[in-house]
């Protein structure tokens, strides 16, 4: 009866052990095929996200493991740009834009305006634009003389800026600078991350020409091309914004305005007291100042005048001599009457 017992317990460990192997196969068998389709979805995964674009078709398995082998390792790449990315930073170079607006009075304003173009080519610039006026013209028509300021200007020039500074010093002695505004641009984000993306571009064009080489059927190529195009288009306008922005770095702005005047404005000097006598003072100055100014201007007014004042005179003599000569002579009788009838002419005779 015992050995009964015991083999009947041999028998079912030996059916438990079978059952337990198969088990354990399927169940290796199983994770081993999960873990292949995982492998198959993060490569068509990194394939996608170095710039491989698929519209609703399907890549096999082998294909998108081969393509994923030439590229890099994306967990990889990423801990590089991480750790480098600090250092980089700190390496980068300032992209600056430097801007200057001048108004500048001139005396002669033929030779000031010859004097800033030779300046402007002794430093390398560029005139982007220039547009001249004449406010006064009537001169041309009367005598030929000019006698009023009339002479406007407005340059628009690109300098190297390396030589910005040294330019805009020369420029000090044209003429009279009455006016002066300077300001700098940093465009250092924009334009590194204008690089950043033209170079993620270019990764990605570089993946979808090797895609290009791999694809099998017509509907994958058109695919392709598509998004290969896009991808072009970018990096072509991109690449035209930092062509602009390296322009603007290398020359600066300089607006300059130019306007021609018959005297120097004066400067005001501040008044640093405010006593009774400086109050005092500066009301008879200024009053002083605006008689002389009055004075001028009578004077002025009369040399104007004095045309019409003579054919006046002239008119009244041809017409009016009769009266003219007759008040004469009744202002003469009275007088000589006058004589007479005084007293120490009487006596005398």
């Amino acid at each position: 009866m015992k050995r009964k017992w015991m083999k009947s317990m041999m028998a079912c460990a030996i059916i438990a052990g079978l059952l337990t192997g198969c088990g354990g196969a399927s169940g290796t068998r199983s994770a081993m095929r999960t873990d292949t389709a995982a492998e198959n979805t993060s490569t068509a995964q990194g394939a996608y996200d170095a710039g491989i674009a698929y519209d609703d078709y399907a890549m096999d398995s082998a294909k998108a493991e081969e393509i994923a082998a030439e590229m890099p390792e994306k967990g990889s790449g990423a801990q590089t740009n991480q750790t480098s990315e600090p250092d980089n930073l700190t390496l980068l170079e300032e992209k600056l834009v430097y801007h200057c607006n001048l108004d500048i009075e001139t005396l002669d304003y033929p030779t000031t305006m010859t004097s800033i173009k030779e300046t402007i080519t002794k430093y390398g610039g560029i005139i982007q634009s220039e547009s001249e006026s004449d406010s006064g013209t009537g001169w041309y028509y009367e005598n030929y003389r000019k006698t009023s300021a009339t002479m406007h200007n407005y340059l628009e020039v690109r300098i190297p800026s390396e030589k910005y500074d040294d330019f805009l010093a020369a420029l000090d002695g044209v003429g009279k600078i009455i006016s002066k505004s300077t300001s700098v641009d940093n465009i250092s984000q924009r334009y590194y991350d204008t690089t950043s993306q033209i170079e993620a571009l270019k990764i990605q064009e570089k993946n979808l020409l090797v895609m290009m080489e791999k694809c099998e059927t017509i509907e994958d190529m058109i695919s392709v091309e598509n998004r290969l195009s896009e991808v072009q288009y970018q990096l072509s306008e991109l690449q035209t914004s930092r062509r602009y922005m390296d322009m603007d770095v290398a020359y600066s702005y300089v607006n300059i305005g130019i306007t021609e005047v018959m005297e120097y404005r004066q400067d005001s000097e501040p008044v640093r007291k405010n006593t009774f006598a400086d109050r005092l003072r500066n009301t008879v100055w200024s009053t002083g100042k605006g008689f002389l100014a009055f004075l001028e201007g009578l004077l002025f007014l009369l040399i104007h005048l004095s045309p019409y004042i003579l054919i006046t005179i002239v008119i009244c003599a041809v017409f009016l001599r009769k009266k003219i000569r007759h008040f004469i002579e009744t202002y003469k009788a009275k007088k000589a009457q006058k004589q007479n009838n005084d007293p120490k002419n009487t006596t005398s005779t």
